[in-house]
């Protein structure tokens, strides 16, 4: 549950405060994605294709039940930085995050969350850093928006996001 929460909250941060034109465009293909939460790594593989991309970053804020009071994007050539505050529910969560981009190929993310009240006991703090790296074309057996969960489950983020599978 926790690690679910944790990976909504950067995704959602990522992808409902910002515009497609404030993230440059990733190469279409198969991504690997390593994610440190709370200094437990995992490891997802994201295909993605141009229309997947763009639905990603043009995913609303309607969809996730997250409301922000405060969204604040900058880029700066390959760095995009998010200061936002927003509420999930009955919590509050203040975000400090920074991406840079090596071309299309790669990014790295670090974010630094508060959500209150926490969702561990005492710890309201959080920081998550995200690596990400194109590794070539999609496998035949992942569609573009299919993810590969740490856990080897597959789900399509685009159909999740339909209230598909």
């Amino acid at each position: 549950m926790r690690w679910t929460l944790w990976t909504l909250c950067s995704l959602a941060c990522l992808s409902t405060t910002a515009k497609a034109d404030d993230y440059p465009a990733r190469k279409a293909g198969l991504w690997e994605i390593s994610m440190t939460v709370a200094g437990s790594p995992r490891q997802t593989k994201f295909c993605i294709d141009a229309a997947t991309d763009a639905a990603m970053y043009q995913a609303g804020m309607e969809n996730s039940g997250i409301a922000c009071s405060r969204r604040d994007i900058v880029r700066s050539g390959p760095t995009v930085t998010i200061d936002a505050v927003c509420t999930m529910g009955q919590r509050t969560i203040t975000t400090h995050m920074t991406t840079v981009f090596a071309g299309d190929t790669a990014y790295r993310t670090e974010n630094k969350s508060r959500i209150e009240p926490p969702i561990v006991a005492g710890r309201p703090d959080s920081t998550t850093t995200q690596d990400a790296k194109w590794v070539g074309p999609c496998p035949a057996d992942m569609l573009p928006g299919d993810m590969l969960m740490p856990n080897g489950v597959k789900m399509n983020v685009i159909a999740a996001q339909k209230g598909g599978k």
